[in-house]
């Protein structure tokens, strides 16, 4: 599953005035020196320096001390723990946060984000729907939605709706918000992803073909897009695809390794399989670079040395 939304947008989208009246015996001085820590710590936090989010957390501490009920505090605190992708403090705070305010929807969005990405699916659907509920026009957090639908329960027809209703906000959100270029291209990216596992191919198509006219080097897109075009029965175009990803890809990170491997093993079997492009020493070439990039954790990796080895004994 990918990253958190980043923390300058889910800021920029949630910022939220509910610090209210002073509470009860809190002091002008004290009301001072709260909205200072927490000038201080959002003006950290949209620095983008994750670094200094030590600094920032810090500050929403200091200013929870000075008032101990306040859910804003506790929800800038989750959103920093978010941020440095440490979920189950983000969890507990967000969780604070709707206990002294049960209409926070954005606190709710963030209790369930962080739930999402512990696994805790079905508590973190229960939380993402009552943000939805108390604020259906949100775009993270129907975009949450939809991946709660997609990586917990594999139901892309569930997840589908989420993903477009996302797509069709942020292209309307991005041009005040240049952050949401990023969730535009993620729930486009999505939705060919649904649209694959529903075998409808040409939707896929339009879905990857979008998100390269915006990133062109989204490597997991154009591979898709490949393998829709092969199951679409336009093996050449695949091909073409999967050639150019050989040359452009670069060998710089785990992730790109993975995508290189794949790659490979979808030209060894479009070599192995398709009667017009059928070669069967380009596809042992394939495989043995397939092998290379993969690591040690693949369900076809086994297969893949074995035929290597008897074609090799063979030959």
């Amino acid at each position: 599953m990918r990253k958190p939304v980043s923390t300058l947008f889910l800021a920029a989208l949630c910022l939220t005035a509910c610090a209210g009246a002073l509470p009860a015996l809190e002091s002008p001085e004290d009301a001072q020196k709260y909205e200072a820590c927490m000038r201080e710590g959002i003006e950290i936090l949209r620095s983008g320096n994750r670094d200094e989010s030590a600094r920032a957390l810090a500050r929403f501490k200091h200013a929870l001390k000075l008032r101990p009920e306040s859910a804003e505090a506790y929800y800038w605190i989750a959103l920093t723990y978010s941020d440095q992708n440490n979920f189950p403090p983000a969890a507990n705070n967000a969780k604070d946060a709707t206990i002294y305010d049960d209409k926070f929807a954005n606190a709710w969005l963030l209790w369930g984000q962080a739930l999402m990405y512990m696994s805790q699916w079905r508590d973190a659907l229960e939380k993402l729907e009552t943000a939805a509920r108390l604020d259906p026009e949100n775009p993270i957090t129907q975009y949450n939605l939809g991946r709660v639908h997609f990586h917990g329960f594999g139901d892309p027809d569930a997840a589908l709706p989420k993903f477009r209703s996302v797509w069709q906000m942020s292209q309307r959100l991005r041009r005040e918000h240049p952050e949401a270029a990023a969730l535009v291209v993620q729930a486009r990216l999505y939705m060919g992803y649904c649209e694959s596992d529903r075998g409808r191919w040409e939707n896929a198509i339009n879905a990857f073909r979008d998100v390269l006219a915006d990133v062109g080097s989204n490597y997991d897109a154009a591979l898709r897009l490949a393998i829709a075009y092969r199951n679409s029965g336009r093996p050449a175009e695949c091909q073409q695809i999967l050639l150019n990803l050989v040359n452009v890809v670069p060998v710089d990170s785990p992730s790109n390794r993975r995508t290189l491997a794949e790659t490979h093993l979808h030209l060894a079997h479009l070599y192995l399989r398709d009667p017009g492009l059928r070669n069967g020493e380009l596809a042992i070439d394939h495989l043995k670079l397939f092998i290379s990039f993969v690591g040690d954790a693949h369900p076809m990796l086994e297969a893949a040395r074995e035929y290597v080895a008897a074609r090799e004994i063979f030959d």
